[in-house]
């Protein structure tokens, strides 16, 4: 017969849900949704989710249900237990098959995908792994250069339903003539930031914590499922520096307008 006090046996459902939160907070802050993925692509809704289950559900049932001495508190306990691993396992599997695994770029920005939805259009994750082993993997949709093959392709898009970024088959790694297009994108992008008077100031406000990266970086939008920014990345080995919390909606929809594409200096404002 189980005897401690209610309180007691509340506080120690709660920390051992508390260990078990701390390593999947950490497994979804350091591998599953790195930054910034975390705040654009679920990691933060997917940590509200463990949180609820593991934290609150579990715990507080133990607060409700628990009476020392109580006949079939054994039962009880294990079927809250049991209630509580389910859930959380569902949280868990949710949190893990939203998470991006890739990062592709098409025609104006990078967009994550995730694990799911690549496995809804019938293609397994695994393939990432030709490209690099580190998730997210940055990905490039190598569309014809020429207008003409280029609507194509967005027009059947449209007709199939299946976004540019899920045409797996024209995956390909990045190369000197894909950074190159890279580099002449973060040039329009940077001259239209700097010629806004908070992208002006988000500019200087990362050139005085990064000086190092001075001409050396890459500006491109990132339009994510819940938050869209821009990403700062080193070309050397596309890995993520920084964002700029700024929503460069208009500067897409005026991106094939013809802009002035000199290389770009550091504001001194």
């Amino acid at each position: 017969m189980i005897k401690i006090p209610r309180l007691r046996a509340f506080l120690i459902h709660l920390a051992i849900s508390f260990i078990i939160f701390l390593v999947l907070a950490y497994l979804i802050v350091a591998y599953w949704y790195p930054l910034p993925f975390f705040h654009t692509d679920g990691g933060w809704q997917g940590i509200r989710i463990i949180a609820g289950v593991d934290l609150v559900l579990g715990p507080l049932l133990t607060l409700i249900v628990y009476k020392p001495g109580k006949p079939g508190l054994k039962l009880d306990l294990t079927l809250i237990g049991l209630a509580q691993a389910m859930a959380l396992t569902w949280g868990i599997w949710a949190t893990y098959t939203e998470r991006p695994v890739a990062v592709v770029y098409t025609l104006k920005y990078f967009t994550p995908v995730s694990a799911k939805l690549l496995n809804k259009v019938g293609i397994s994750p695994e393939i990432l792994a030709a490209y690099r082993e580190k998730t997210p993997v940055p990905i490039y949709v190598d569309l014809p250069q020429a207008s003409e093959e280029q609507q194509k392709y967005l027009a059947q898009a449209v007709s199939s339903g299946t976004p540019l970024y899920l045409f797996t088959e024209l995956y390909r790694k990045f190369d000197s003539e894909s950074l190159e297009i890279l580099r002449k994108q973060s040039e329009q992008l940077y001259n239209y930031l700097d010629s806004d008077l908070k992208g002006k100031q988000l500019l200087h406000n990362f050139f005085q914590t990064h000086p190092e990266l001075y001409n050396h970086y890459l500006f491109i939008p990132l339009n994510s499922r819940y938050h869209d920014l821009v990403i700062v990345i080193d070309p050397a080995n596309l890995s993520f520096k920084d964002t700029l919390n700024i929503n460069v909606g208009r500067y897409l929809l005026e991106l094939d307008t013809p802009t002035n594409t000199k290389r770009p200096k550091v504001s001194d404002n």
